[in-house]
């Protein structure tokens, strides 16, 4: 699903969990290193990984968004416009971002072992997906507007969501791409829905943020670093 014109992730919510995470792979990242960002969108992490000192290659099928990296003139950024499952060779990378697209594809597997191909020898492949066991979606139940945590709901069918998966279920598709979890944490404690979210002054969510160390389990986005098994 190409959402380009009707999504823009530099004005939704979803923005504080990008600029959140990207907090958390740059303490992973050296200047010099290289890293190969799998769906970049907009550029919105790249500008910060950049700024780190990295040096990015950037993926993306879409047109529209790879314009918009583009535009923003960042040095040491190669872009290529490609799906995520038919990647062109890209040489290697101490770092692979895959930052909320699993969910999204057919083969989340062949793409984790796609990124782990791509690591040289003691590099991270980094991934998020949204958590089922977010506060947010255990109010929901509770509240009769979820059946099951897993379920996907209406946002998530109109961006391309296949399904859920767990932090535990993220570490599985991982190993069985060949690697092996080192690190996870939970990004963001989200108590409310995103149009709710989204009417807090940022110094609420930048709190929100940093209390997500005392709840791992249940914040709105699972972290989970992994390196070859």
């Amino acid at each position: 699903m190409d959402y380009a014109a009707t999504y823009d992730p530099e004005l939704d919510f979803d923005r504080h969990y990008s600029l959140a995470t990207v907090r958390r792979i740059c303490d992973y990242v050296r200047p010099g290193d290289r890293v190969l960002e799998l769906g970049c969108a907009t550029g919105l992490m790249t500008a910060q990984l950049a700024a780190a000192g990295a040096r990015v290659t950037v993926v993306d099928r879409s047109t529209a968004y790879l314009e918009r990296v583009r535009a923003r003139g960042l040095d040491g950024v190669e872009i290529v416009q490609a799906d995520l499952q038919d990647l062109p060779p890209t040489g290697e990378h101490e770092h692979v971002v895959l930052a909320n697209v699993l969910h999204e594809l057919d083969d989340p597997v062949a793409v984790l072992a796609t990124a782990a191909a791509r690591l040289t020898s003691g590099g991270f492949v980094h991934t998020t997906l949204q958590n089922p066991q977010s506060i947010h979606r255990l109010a929901a139940l509770e509240l009769g507007l979820l059946d099951d945590v897993n379920e996907v709901a209406e946002r998530g069918v109109q961006w391309g969501t296949k399904r859920l998966y767990t932090a535990d279920e993220l570490a599985a598709l991982g190993r069985a791409a060949g690697l092996t979890e080192v690190h996870r944490e939970g990004v963001m404690l989200k108590p409310l829905p995103n149009a709710q979210m989204a009417e807090l002054p940022d110094t609420a969510v930048e709190g929100l943020i940093r209390v997500a160390r005392h709840f791992p389990d249940h914040c709105a986005m699972n972290y989970l670093v992994m390196r070859h098994a």
